[in-house]
């Protein structure tokens, strides 16, 4: 089974839309922010970006980059 940050992650690293009823909505995590925080803490850089609708203003979230280990497909020797 996969976790609420993979699912969050795959999306993300599809370009998809991921906001908060998207996230609900796909049953990827029921609290997107926590999950965001936990994935920028593991090293991955997610911006936050601010848009309106006719219904208000929400947040989506966009993917710039992966830790460099990630890309790398090994950990960085010490």
């Amino acid at each position: 089974m996969k976790t609420n940050e993979s699912l969050v992650l795959t999306a993300l690293r599809r370009g998809m839309r991921v906001t908060r009823k998207t996230s609900l909505e796909r049953s990827w995590c029921e609290n997107l922010t926590a999950t965001i925080s936990r994935l920028r803490k593991k090293g991955y850089t997610i911006v936050a970006v601010r848009a309106m609708s006719p219904a208000g203003a929400y947040t989506r979230y966009k993917l710039l980059a992966e830790p460099e280990a990630t890309l790398l497909g090994t950990a960085k020797a010490a």
